[in-house]
């Protein structure tokens, strides 16, 4: 099984250039993974700090392994910041910053799109899957 905790080795494309060039791209890469949207959507749904048990329900059915693999790599990309509070027993919150926040509306107008286009999309996809590939 591969390793989905690091950013992706990027390969050459024709003509050698790596896909680096593309802003777009690697802003789709960084929110590509299946619980990352959610994760941020929980976050800020939340309007504040969130502790990771809320935001294991709000992700459900997010496993607890998975969540802290998400959270890690979305604190390392400066999207979530962690705190941790010296109590017994110990408390941790997370919270979008500024930086993940900015995401946000991309992100809404990526859910809307899905919400009116994705039917015809998934009419399409029905209607090429008897068609041969070639």
């Amino acid at each position: 099984m591969a390793d989905t905790s690091r950013s992706p080795q990027r390969e050459p494309q024709a003509g050698g250039e790596a896909p680096d060039h593309c802003p777009a791209g690697r802003a789709m890469e960084l929110v590509a993974h299946k619980w990352t949207i959610h994760i941020l959507f929980a976050l800020h749904e939340a309007g504040g700090p969130a502790r990771f048990r809320e935001l294991q329900r709000r992700v459900a059915p997010i496993t607890q392994k998975e969540l802290t693999k998400r959270l890690r790599d979305l604190e390392r990309s400066g999207l979530v910041a962690r705190r941790v509070y010296a109590e017994v027993p110990p408390r941790v919150e997370y919270r979008l910053t500024e930086l993940g926040s900015t995401l946000i509306p991309a992100l809404t107008g990526l859910h809307e799109w899905a919400e009116r286009y994705g039917a015809i999309v998934e009419e399409h996809w029905r209607r090429g899957a008897g068609r041969p590939t070639g």
